[in-house]
């Protein structure tokens, strides 16, 4: 018997050693609103899902978080109305995209990797752009909730008919179709859907004029300062990272080059 509680005793003071560091983890929701491909594919998997993967492997002991993909405007409505009570963290954005480009209420991060966008149009009325005020006339498709700081101005003051959608391939269709003249999107996501049979053939895209390329970061709330420190600790240590460079790679982005 004596040898029996041992072992017991032995068991009991490994659990307690174990389950503690699991513990100490603080749970949180990772929020993505890129809801098409390649940010998110139909099976749950692509840069989104990797990008939360790989955090959580340098968050490891402190932080874990949670994917959740919602709409930009619920999250924007809902999540971030209150930025004192937001204990989540926002994947893939730049402050301009969510109102936060001129008085921000949250902490960004470090850059996770550099972006851009294109203008799409009927493949058969591709325009020659030298301004965005080439522009000027055009019915534009958009999508709710979404900001387009390029072409702002042109839509504030009656240049750019707005026509507003839920979903990019809501707007690939108008355009195909000819009931608005173009839209705008993230390259990323055009790249995925070009090639559908849908819209083979149909369609092109342009450099948006004017339009330098954008980081996307994350982004905590404002009483979350040790959670950004390890968040952009983390970020630091994606370059080299194998799974995380294999990813990227296979959607043309580029990354830093390792440091180590």
């Amino acid at each position: 018997m004596p040898t029996l509680l041992a072992v017991l005793a032995v068991l009991l003071a490994t659990l307690a050693g174990a389950v503690p560091a699991r513990c100490a983890e603080q749970q949180l929701d990772a929020y993505n609103t890129y809801l098409s491909p390649p940010f998110l594919n139909p099976d749950g998997s692509g840069i989104a899902a990797d990008l939360v993967a790989r955090l959580n492997v340098h968050l490891a002991g402190a932080y874990r978080l949670r994917l959740r993909h919602v709409p930009r405007q619920r999250l924007m409505l809902a999540s971030m109305r209150n930025p004192a009570s937001f204990d989540g963290v926002g994947l893939l954005l730049s402050p301009g995209f969510v109102n936060e480009d001129r008085n921000p209420r949250f902490l960004w991060s470090e850059p996770v990797f550099y972006d851009h966008n294109v203008l799409i149009f009927a493949a058969s009325s591709t325009p020659q752009l030298e301004s965005v005020e080439d522009l000027r006339g055009l019915r534009f498709g958009a999508i709710i909730g979404y900001r387009y700081l390029n072409l702002e101005r042109l839509v504030e003051d009656g240049g750019l008919q707005r026509q507003d959608t839920g979903a990019e391939r809501l707007n690939l269709r108008k355009v195909a179709l000819g009931r608005v003249d173009f839209t705008q999107m993230n390259r990323l996501l055009y790249g995925a859907i070009e090639g559908e049979a849908e819209f083979a053939g149909k369609l092109a895209a342009i450099p948006e004029p004017g339009a330098p390329p954008f980081a996307r970061r994350l982004f905590v709330g404002p009483h979350q300062k040790a959670l950004l420190l390890r968040l952009n600790a983390a970020l630091a240590s994606l370059p080299c990272d194998a799974l995380w460079r294999a990813s990227t790679a296979r959607h043309q982005i580029t990354l830093a080059p390792c440091a180590r």
